[in-house]
């Protein structure tokens, strides 16, 4: 039987106000809240920055959003986000060190970011119920300069080798066919954070590793994906606990335990009514369904994750799918992937649950 229930949201793309004075300003969203505050800890992905000024990156897409909105954040519930995002650092480190602060004093603890790499590295820990949770985190996605050093603020990094596959004869029977993109985790870079899963391992009960990869848009895995997941797994993670994928992207079993690949969006706030060209042909391609789940927790590990579907509306706000043949299309999609990955599940009317090992 579980002993805690984490929470867990997809990517926040918030730019607005959630309350006016005592209420939700976006009734929707309200049953969403309200599933996920069903738990002991309610997690998300933060993908914008909060503080009153900064300076603009080369970043294709980029919000810096009124610190109250921080403030919001952490009424409705959120514990625990990870800032290891490929946006968190927009608008530089500045902006980047203000967003950590507006979070803290909203009570939104936060994980794979910080004033040095030393600091970005530092896990979540805490107990619940009795049990040791850890939590790291950390991303695959790295612009320029937003990876934090011994000297420079930022994310804590996962840095990816790539590199086009090349068929000299294949490219001359069909010039102009797209390239195969290999990809593979840095060799040290891996090493380190599976050092610090591994010196983790008998201060917790529970492990968690967040990380932010893959690509934006759909749900197709990049090469290294999968071989990273099951590394992390390896070295003593309990589960993985991925981002950045604006669809959502199914759930492996490797050893019994779970590599979550992606929620998709949670909250998808962005700027239709000032986008460039560029812009809107990025927007028109993320999904507007998402999921939200409850991570049911052990002290061996995760039993169960039991998956509900939202969709976004209007107002870029993830409103619960109570109807089932609404929300059948969205998990049955989940389910398909995550069958193919070796993850059996069970759909019950509006809600798909998976169960692990440990």
């Amino acid at each position: 039987m579980s002993i805690l229930t984490l929470g867990a949201a997809g990517d926040i793309v918030v730019r607005e106000r959630l309350y006016a004075s005592d209420a939700l300003i976006d009734e929707g969203y309200g049953e969403t809240l309200a599933y996920l505050r069903q738990s002991d800890l309610v997690w998300g992905s933060c993908e914008v920055q909060f503080a009153r000024q900064g300076y603009r990156s080369d970043a294709p897409i980029a919000y810096l959003v009124d610190p109250t909105v921080a403030g919001d954040l952490g009424r409705a519930g959120f514990g625990l986000m990870t800032v290891a995002t490929n946006h968190t650092c927009d608008f530089g480190p500045h902006a980047f060190l203000e967003t950590l602060d507006h979070l803290h004093a909203a009570s939104v603890d936060t994980v794979g970011g910080g004033k040095d790499l030393a600091a970005s590295l530092v896990p979540d820990l805490r107990v619940i119920n009795g049990c040791r949770l850890g939590t790291i985190a950390v991303s695959c996605l790295l612009p320029p300069d937003y990876a934090a050093t011994e000297t420079r603020p930022g994310i804590a990094p996962l840095a990816i080798e790539q590199w086009p596959e090349i068929h000299p004869v294949l490219l001359a029977t069909e010039p102009g066919a797209p390239m195969r993109m290999r990809s593979r985790v840095r060799e040290s870079d891996l090493a380190r954070l599976c050092g610090q899963i591994a010196s983790l391992r008998s201060h917790v009960d529970v492990l968690i590793v967040s990380v932010h990869w893959g690509y934006g848009r759909g749900d197709p895995l990049a090469e290294y994906q999968r071989p990273l997941g099951q590394a992390l797994i390896d070295a003593g993670a309990d589960m993985v606990l991925g981002n950045h994928a604006h669809s959502p992207a199914g759930v492996e079993t490797y050893r019994g335990k779970p590599i979550l690949y992606s929620l998709g969006n949670h909250i998808a706030q962005q700027d239709w009514d000032n986008a460039t060209p560029d812009q809107k042909a990025i927007f028109s391609q993320i999904d507007p369904w998402s999921l939200v789940c409850r991570v049911g927790i052990g002290t061996g590990g995760v039993e169960t994750i039991e998956f509900r579907a939202t969709e976004c509306n209007a107002n870029g706000m993830p409103v619960l799918i109570q109807e089932p043949a609404r929300a059948l299309p969205v998990l049955d999609r989940f389910d398909r992937l995550s069958r193919g990955m070796g993850t059996e599940a069970e759909i019950d009317g509006a809600r798909l649950t998976t169960r692990f090992s440990g």
